[in-house]
């Protein structure tokens, strides 16, 4: 039961990061860099002074794979995210979230069963219906591809928390270290930030970033890779219920058939293969 309440609430502080994010840079007063250098100083700081609390002499550890993921992650999903719209750029991030994840388990010999892989489809089916119907399709190539970017650093970042042994102390040194990566793009190009903006920041930062990457790296030791990818295909949903529940959007039938096929094809996933 506590790992199904801990994957949920980190599931839950992903869909919460993406309203942050798009809520911050809607009026154009914020800038995609500075809202994520932003959040990655406010992450960094929140999650250290907790460390802080029980060893005030503990340092961070550099390790260059999880920080420059993360990184890239973070940086990228804030750019592409400004020019892309919110359903093509949820299908693009999330697909490529699971090509990703996918090939990394295939590459580390971890058994793929085709009820997995069906349940990938089902589920990313249902991220279709939810936002193609209403969505104006344009191809933006170099959006496409910095949000594919962004989704490769966190399919790898994600991959990488198999192995955590220390969820909190772990997540706390690669927002550390991501800060003087996330710093070049800020003193290259500043593009300012508004008074709203640096409030969703360092909500996203502390709370939906660092208390949720935590919760990330506790679980995904007990998760498949491939499993993990499948899961993360509910975030678009519950950020779409969200916006019916807190900002008075229309329960639409798209969304109704959506979360059936989300949670239709997380369970096809879970059959298990019989053996002889």
């Amino acid at each position: 039961m506590r790992l199904y309440i801990l994957t949920f609430l980190a599931l839950l502080a992903f869909a919460a990061n993406s309203i942050l994010n798009r809520w911050a840079l809607l009026d154009g007063a914020t800038g995609p860099i500075t809202f994520a250098f932003v959040r990655v100083l406010s992450g960094a700081t929140f999650l250290w002074l907790i460390v802080a609390v029980n060893d005030h002499k503990w340092r961070p550890k550099f390790h260059i794979f999880p920080s420059v993921s993360l990184s890239i992650y973070i940086i990228c999903f804030s750019i592409a995210y400004l020019n892309l719209g919110i359903g093509i750029g949820a299908v693009v991030l999330f697909g490529a979230v699971q090509f990703t994840m996918f090939g990394l388990a295939a590459l580390t010999s971890e058994e793929i069963t085709l009820w997995r892989i069906l349940g990938a489809i089902i589920s990313f089916s249902g991220v279709c219906v939810l936002f193609f119907p209403n969505e104006t399709f344009e191809i933006k190539i170099n959006e496409m591809l910095i949000m594919i970017l962004a989704a490769a650093g966190w399919g790898v970042y994600s991959f990488l928390g198999k192995n955590a042994k220390e969820p909190l102390l772990e997540t706390t040194q690669n927002l550390i270290w991501a800060i003087p990566f996330v710093s070049i793009f800020f003193i290259l190009s500043p593009d300012g930030i508004g008074v709203k903006g640096f409030i969703l920041a360092i909500l996203s930062g502390a709370i939906t970033s660092g208390l949720g990457y935590v919760i990330w790296y506790s679980i995904l030791p007990f998760l498949k890779t491939s499993f993990a990818a499948i899961l993360q295909l509910s975030v678009p949903l519950m950020a779409a219920i969200a916006g019916v529940l807190f900002f008075s959007e229309e329960m639409t039938m798209e969304l109704v058939f959506a979360t059936i096929l989300v949670i239709l094809g997380t369970f096809v996933s879970l059959i298990k293969r019989q053996r002889k």
